[in-house]
């Protein structure tokens, strides 16, 4: 993952609409407690890469999604989608069979 790249946990509703964004930025800790309180059972990673690159996963874009789902388990949480987006191009971790 590229260190310029932003990046938020979309909270969903139950037909996978976004509640809530929550930058990674805002820390772990409050993220978890966040959605804890949401008490939602379904998340998207968001990723946008500024400029015009590639939306194409990097092989740390991928550790990073399976260290996600790991930390999630635990709290009944289930990763809907990993969304890179780049400019008006955009990759779906679900879409290429990664989840």
């Amino acid at each position: 993952m590229s260190a310029s790249s932003l990046l938020a946990i979309a909270t969903l509703d139950a037909e996978w609409r976004v509640r809530t964004l929550l930058p990674l930025a805002m820390g772990w800790s409050d993220i978890v407690s966040r959605l804890v309180h949401d008490e939602g059972s379904w998340v998207a990673l968001i990723q946008q890469r500024p400029g015009r690159g590639t939306p194409t996963p990097l092989p740390n874009d991928i550790l990073f999604t399976r260290a996600l789902l790991r930390s999630l388990r635990p709290l009944d949480i289930r990763l809907a989608d990993h969304v890179i987006a780049s400019g008006k191009e955009r990759f779906s971790f679900r879409e290429a069979g990664l989840l």
